[in-house]
């Protein structure tokens, strides 16, 4: 297997697993249980941290971010922060708002204010589990399409790896286990390509996941629960 034809990121989440064929890194299975009604009260990990790995359970990790407003995005204006400006809505979506695919939500993570917009929810095709090495006994294998767009933003990195794959998943009952695959697969292309305001970037991200087949995509953290359906 060359470098080039494969790639690796490393980092922590529901679990760690190099994608494609590579050998397991701090592979870590989670027996998880998504919040059944709104907006989750509690946690059993952190943040993802990009030098240690952690093992999460029920639900999405704590966050340090300031609580986002719960009404409806509607407005638009300009964005003071960041090089670029933004054009759009500003105002934070609604808490437990139901969005379609290819519908933007916005979402106030910290400091940064962004446009998330699920455009696809997708099993992925039978072959990415040999070409990565992957046992289809634990679960089926999703590809989540999104595009992000920058509203406002501090003065540290803002790419499109900045939404957290902890937060952002396929929607999956209790009992089931969870896994975040880090890298690329056929079909789906990991980003993390640096973004100023008002500039948009696309990523996938790929998860593998037990039971029964998921086809909404939920962003759940603490503050949100926002689902989006065809």
């Amino acid at each position: 297997m060359t470098t080039s034809a494969y790639r690796r990121i490393a980092g922590a989440s529901i679990a760690m697993i190099g994608v494609l064929g590579l050998a397991a890194c701090n592979n870590e299975t989670v027996s998880a249980t998504p919040p059944a009604t709104s907006v989750p009260s509690s946690s059993s990990s952190q943040a993802p941290n990009q030098s240690q790995s952690q093992t999460t359970t029920s639900q999405a990790p704590e966050t340090t971010q300031d609580a986002p407003s719960t009404s409806s995005s509607s407005s638009s204006s300009s964005a003071a922060a960041g090089t670029g400006s933004y054009t759009g809505p500003t105002q934070v979506t609604a808490a437990n708002a139901k969005m379609t695919f290819g519908k933007g939500a916005v979402i106030k993570d910290g400091d940064d204010l962004y446009n998330l917009k699920v455009k696809d929810l997708k099993v992925a095709p039978n072959s990415v589990y040999a070409d990565a090495n992957l046992n289809k006994a634990n679960g089926i294998v999703y590809y989540i399409d999104f595009d992000v767009t920058s509203i406002k933003q501090n003065k540290t990195f803002f790419g499109t790896n900045s939404v957290n794959g902890l937060f952002l998943y396929p929607t999956f009952k209790s009992g089931a286990k969870a896994k975040r695959l880090y890298g690329d697969a056929p079909g789906c292309k990991s980003t993390s390509d640096k973004l100023t305001v008002g500039q948009t970037g696309s990523s996938c991200y790929v998860y593998q996941i037990t039971g029964a087949k998921a086809t909404t995509v939920t962003y759940n953290d603490y503050s949100h629960n926002i689902t989006w359906s065809k």
